[in-house]
């Protein structure tokens, strides 16, 4: 869940920001229905509004919806934008929207249920002959020579106090990390950048990507210490922005995906470089495995490295460190529980959150001083359980 400070991050992120507004301008037309999915506080949606759409429908979960809705009335736009605080797949819309704009990505376009968001926002919001915003997204990866990423991942399990943590530091290896964008440059690219995949959001329906070898030459002598990931992204027609190693103007908002080798591996100009990369959405998260295999330019018999990994491995490990602790656990209910569980037993479809707060306040006065706080506290659970 996102805070005031990192929607003012976004916001403030003018590559990313000024693109869509451009996108945005360029697609409305004085007829047109949009929906923005994950609102945040608005800002596409209100410059939706402003760039003439005639209505526009905001979705988004979390309370700063409450604060998009006061700012799109100071300026003057509470008659032509609707807010719904829900999923966009628990919503159904009064009509069909033109344009759908959503930026619910992570570092990398695969993260959690945005693929899955999509793909039901176009089947069950979208008019006939609409579109979405943006378009498409291409994913690109290039194997680096970035000995800073790769030390930030495994320093601290580098012997700290004379001591070997060599078990955590291989299950380290087998994650990934959102780099800071300025870190890994072109001068680090160790190969030429390769299209991993391109997603196409009119028509993509499968949230997995599994791709065949990546086979590239290394263009240069270095070391390698894994593979950078990074996308391009076009909102409309030619409006867009790049997050690649060799852009000026980066978006900061996304950061890149680095996944780390095993171990460093050195790299003479003409190995040949084979890279297979997979994406598996298990519940509402990714796994990802990646296998690399370098062979030398100078004898192809020889291997230089050979190595399959996988987020599996660093997940099971933290399962395994968490599991029994709760399996032991033997809790009792508190004050709040007792709260919530008198709130859930006066969710009959009928009983408004007004009533039942004042229910609240009359069964639990030593829990609430003031009427407003058991209104907020019947709101925030209401959230999560109602139908």
């Amino acid at each position: 869940m996102y805070d005031l400070t990192d929607y003012a991050d976004m916001i403030a992120d003018r590559v990313r920001m000024d693109a869509y507004a451009l996108a945005l301008k360029e697609a409305i037309k004085p007829d047109s229905v949009v929906l923005d999915i994950g609102t945040g506080p608005g800002l596409h949606a209100l410059l939706a509004a402003k760039f003439g759409a005639r209505k526009v429908y905001a979705i988004e979960p979390n309370d700063v919806v409450h604060l998009a809705r006061e700012v799109a009335s100071v300026n003057g736009f509470a008659d032509r934008i609707d807010f719904y605080q829900d999923l966009s797949t628990h919503v159904t819309l009064p009509e069909r929207a033109d344009i759908i704009v959503s930026d619910i990505r992570g570092s990398l376009p695969l993260y959690g249920e945005h693929i899955s968001t999509i793909v039901d926002a176009r089947e069950r919001h979208l008019a006939k002959g609409g579109f979405l915003i943006p378009g498409r997204d291409v994913v690109w990866t290039a194997l680096v020579d970035s000995r800073a990423a790769y030390k930030e991942m495994i320093n601290p399990w580098s012997k700290p106090y004379a001591l070997s943590m060599e078990p955590i530091k291989r299950a380290t290896l087998n994650s990934w990390s959102n780099v800071v964008p300025d870190r890994i440059r072109a001068r680090h690219l160790l190969t030429e950048p390769h299209v991993w995949t391109t997603l196409v959001y009119a028509s993509i329906k499968d949230p997995n990507v599994s791709n065949s070898d990546i086979v590239q030459r290394a263009t240069r002598d270095g070391k390698a210490y894994g593979w950078l990931v990074w996308f391009d992204t076009e909102l409309i027609d030619d409006i867009g922005f790049s997050n690649g190693p060799d852009v000026e103007n980066i978006s900061e908002v996304y950061g890149r995906g680095f996944f780390p080798l095993l171990e460093p591996i050195p790299i003479t100009a003409g190995d040949t470089v084979n890279l297979s990369l997979h994406a598996e959405l298990m519940g509402d998260a990714y796994e990802w495995r990646w296998h690399t295999s370098v062979q030398s330019q100078s004898d192809p018999d020889v291997i230089k490295a050979d190595f399959e990994q996988s987020t599996t491995i660093a997940k099971a490990y933290e399962n395994k460190l968490i599991a029994p602790h709760i399996s032991n656990e033997q809790p009792g209910l508190g004050k709040d529980g007792e709260v919530a569980v008198f709130i859930l037993e006066k969710l009959d479809g009928e009983t408004s959150v007004g009533r039942i707060a004042q229910q609240v306040c009359q069964a639990f006065p030593d829990r609430f001083s003031e009427p407003s706080k058991a209104l907020f506290f019947v709101h925030e659970l209401t959230q999560q359980f109602k139908s």
